[in-house]
């Protein structure tokens, strides 16, 4: 019976190492799979960097993620497959390298958030003065972060990195927000002292005072600088008038007629279709998530007939490739309602088209590719948006 022995003892040691007919290792990376499927599926947003490793019945899991909720319910999925037991050897970020200053202020006035910790990376996003970001880790200079649409990307640009006490501090002071295109700040209360730096419409800065006619400013690495009041606001009060109607949409948008594409772009310097659509709802008191396929899934779907006759200036229209046999639906480029067929929109540059083929500025490459439109104004809450005044870090401490 000696070869029954071995053949029992050979199987057992089969199973151990988790080599096991129909593949421990390969079981393990399927239900990673499906764990990212239903509890990461956007990799923009969320940390899921795992590995496993199977021992027997013990799998364990190396790498990071980028909050400890993700990880615990990480661990509950994989027992509630019955087929493992998951052992945890993960790194929940923030990196505890960091110490305590795990949070970010852009301190410029448009940082580049690529995907990569390099120059040559693609450009992910970009963040504007003001902006809070959750640093997660740092790579030779680089920081990774977390946006407050939740996008992550690394950036080496500046960002004043503050403990949560020093955040505090910030966050309890009054500040203003640029309200105009594009403007300077200047090292003294006259328009022709040196430039401190330029800002953009969107731009948050301390405001320590008023001297004349122009505002006393403070940047969140410690500079400070003047603003002419007739380019910014106080932004509690803004805040509390900023509301997205179908003609303050339309109104900020025309503001920005020509500003140059510019993939990743979110700001008056250069924008892509998505960062256009975000930059305005911004100024309006919503923030949308950032890209076209993210900001499709928000707001309320608006059914149309062929001529848009129900489309209200606001909306938002979504383009791309319909779903066939080798692929699902893509949503590449999205565009603002001007009311009908007529939508404004970032392509080569800010400009205006129609889906009309009777407009004068009809397009058929847009019409071809048009997918559905959806009504951010008005919509329900329930459906993804997300008012700038909800959101502790804008509306202060008075709210």
């Amino acid at each position: 019976m000696r070869w029954m022995r071995e053949a029992v003892i050979g199987a057992t040691l089969f199973v151990l190492a988790g080599c096991a007919p129909g593949g421990g290792q390969e079981r393990a990376n399927e239900i990673l799979a499906e764990a990212r499927a239903q509890l990461a599926p956007d990799r923009r947003t969320v940390v899921f960097d795992i590995r496993p490793d199977v021992r027997g019945r013990f799998l364990t899991l190396y790498g990071e993620v980028h909050d400890p909720e993700l990880k615990e319910r990480l661990m509950r999925f994989i027992r509630e497959t019955g087929e493992f037991e998951p052992v945890d050897s993960l790194r929940t970020l923030p990196d505890p390298a960091l110490g305590t200053k795990t949070i970010g202020i852009v301190s410029l006035s448009v940082a580049n958030l690529r995907q990569k910790p390099s120059h040559p990376a693609e450009l992910g996003t970009q963040a504007l003065l003001g902006t809070p970001v959750r640093i997660l880790k740092k790579e030779r200079g680089w920081l990774y972060v977390q946006t407050p649409d939740g996008y992550l990307c690394w950036t080496d640009d500046t960002v004043a990195e503050m403990t949560p006490e020093e955040y505090e501090v910030w966050l309890g002071q009054q500040r203003l927000i640029v309200t105009t295109e594009f403007a300077f700040v200047r090292a003294a209360a006259s328009p022709s002292s040196l430039p401190v730096s330029d800002v953009v419409a969107g731009c948050i800065l301390g405001l320590k005072g008023r001297v004349g006619s122009s505002y006393e400013v403070l940047y969140p690495d410690g500079r400070t600088g003047y603003l002419d009041q007739n380019l910014a606001e106080p932004l509690r009060p803004w805040l509390m008038r900023a509301k997205a109607t179908p003609q303050s949409v339309v109104a900020t948008a025309e503001r920005f007629m020509g500003i140059p594409y510019l993939w990743g772009g979110t700001s008056a310097k250069g924008m892509d279709c998505s960062g256009f659509t975000k930059t305005v709802y911004f100024l309006n008191g919503i923030q949308l998530p950032r890209d076209a396929g993210q900001q499709e899934r928000v707001g309320d779907l608006v059914e149309t007939d062929d001529l848009l006759t129900t489309v209200q200036p606001g909306d938002l229209l979504f383009f791309g490739f319909r779903p066939n046999e080798k692929r699902g639906e893509r949503v590449t480029h999205v565009g603002i309602s001007l009311g009908g067929a007529r939508f404004i929109h970032a392509s080569g540059d800010v400009h205006i088209n129609s889906l009309n083929p009777d407009d004068a500025d009809y397009s058929e490459h847009r019409h071809t590719t048009f997918l559905r439109v959806k009504r951010i104004i008005g919509a329900k809450q329930e459906n993804g948006l997300q008012m700038l005044a909800s959101i502790p870090y804008y509306r202060g401490d008075e709210y």
